[in-house]
Formats: C-alpha cells, structure tokens, sequence
C-alpha cells in the first residue's frame, strides 16, 4: 500500500515543481520587463542564449572543469580531515577540548576575512581550496561528533559480549549509525564549498575559474553572461547534491539490508 501511494505521489510532486519553476520564470520574465534595463536585468531567455553561446566554447568546460576540482577537492580534504579529527576528538575527551574553541573560531569569522588571509599567505589558485576546507571542516566535525554520540550503546555491549573485532564494530555499528549525520553533512558541506569557493574566486581573480569569469563579466558589464555563469553554479551545485543524495540512499539502504539479514 505504501508503495503504490509513493509512485502515485510522484507525477503529482514533478507536475508540482515543474508548475512552481514555470512560476518563478514568469516572475523573472515579469521582472525584467518592469526594469527593462538590460544592463541592471535580463530576463531568463537571454540568460539562456548567453549560457548555450558560452556553452559552445572550450574555454567554458574547462574553466567548469578547473572551478569543480577546486571545490571538490577542498571538500574532500576538509571532510576527510574533519572526520578524522572528530573521531578522535570522540575518543580523547581532551583533544576535543583542545580543537572546539577553534572549530567556534571558524564558525564566527567571515568568509572574506579567511579569504584575504589565505591570500596573504598562499597564492590565489589555492585559495579557494582552503576556503572550502575551512567552510566544511565544522559541519563535518559536528555533525560526526553526533552520530558518533549516538551509536546504539546496547549494540556496543552485544558486540562486545559477542567478542566483536574492532573491524566489526566499525563496519556492522558505526557506520550505519553514522551514514545519516555523514549524509547531512556532505550536503550542507558541499553547498557551502560551492559558495565560499566560488566567493573565493571572485575576490581572488584565480585563473581560470568560474569566479574570474563572473568578476570579468561585472567588469566589462556583460551581464547576460554574468547570470548565466551564476546559473552555471546553482545548476552544478543542484546536480552535485542530487549525485550525493543518490548514493547516500543507496548506501544507507545497503546497510541496512546487511544488518536485517
């Protein structure tokens, strides 16, 4: 019964989103007609000539290419880091005492104050790859820091009756309980990193990058071009949650299939 209810409800929430952007789409139209200063606002069909001209060009997919290893790789470094740090601050009560106040300290500082920093102290390609670690470093170490709280401890207590190995535990206890807060994380985390990166970018004028790209079109005042590399970024912020969300689902039902059987 609940499946049939949940396939039912499916064309009806696309009908619904499809029926909200074209909404939102006519607003923007609305918009930009009440404006009608192209150089203030442009209405979404021009941002959409303005994204397939730029599309038909190497130099887009590339500098896309450049602005997606910058971000990832500064989110996989920072969570991999984060991870790392909060389980075993988990572990020694003092080292979590010893890096909170720091993972508060970056919570509170603006992004443009790390960004001069990083500036001042590296060159500006690498900057937006220590603004996304620093950006994702204290949702991920948060957030493992909860799911690591909440293991089962019952669980914890069968499995050391059962004489368990370390290895076990791990794979059988700690990992399903920490996929959930692992998957909210990466998917704040990643949201984030794109902003701050590409925020990094922009200030920094690294080259090439999406960043530059959109300072240049401010610049030069092409702003058609402007909306659609913006555009560029939501749509590959979009497309990166959605692959995330994917593949945390279907990791978590995996394990929870291994664990009922």
């Amino acid at each position: 019964m609940t499946t049939s209810i949940t396939q039912a409800e499916r064309p009806r929430n696309r009908t619904e989103y499809l029926l909200v952007a074209l909404i939102w789409l006519a607003l923007w139209e609305l918009l930009a007609l009440i404006i009608n200063e192209e150089v203030l606002f442009v209405s979404p069909h021009k941002v959409l000539v303005a994204l397939i001209r730029l599309g038909g060009t190497l130099p887009f997919w590339q500098t896309i290419f450049l602005s997606i290893l910058r971000v990832l790789g500064g989110f996989v470094l920072g969570y991999l880091l984060s991870a790392l740090l909060a389980a075993l601050a988990f572990r020694f009560s003092f080292l979590k005492a010893f890096l909170s106040p720091a993972i508060s300290v970056i919570k509170a500082t603006p992004v443009a104050s790390f960004i001069i920093l990083a500036l001042m102290w590296s060159g500006k390609n690498f900057v937006p790859v220590i603004i996304c670690i620093l950006m994702v470093a204290p949702i991920v170490w948060s957030n493992v820091l909860e799911g690591l709280a909440a293991v089962d401890g019952d669980l914890l207590e069968m499995a050391q009756v059962y004489g368990m190995s370390p290895a076990a535990r791990i794979r059988s206890i700690y990992v399903p309980s920490l996929i959930p807060y692992n998957a909210a994380a990466v998917g704040s985390g990643l949201g984030l990193c794109w902003k701050a990166g590409i925020a990094a970018e922009v200030i920094c004028r690294t080259l090439p990058s999406i960043g530059n790209s959109i300072w240049e079109t401010k610049f030069y005042i092409i702003t058609d071009e402007m909306f659609a590399w913006t555009a560029t970024v939501v749509i590959l912020s979009v497309i990166f949650d959605r692959l995330i969300k994917f593949f945390m689902g279907r990791l978590l039902r995996k394990y929870k299939t291994e664990v009922a059987q």
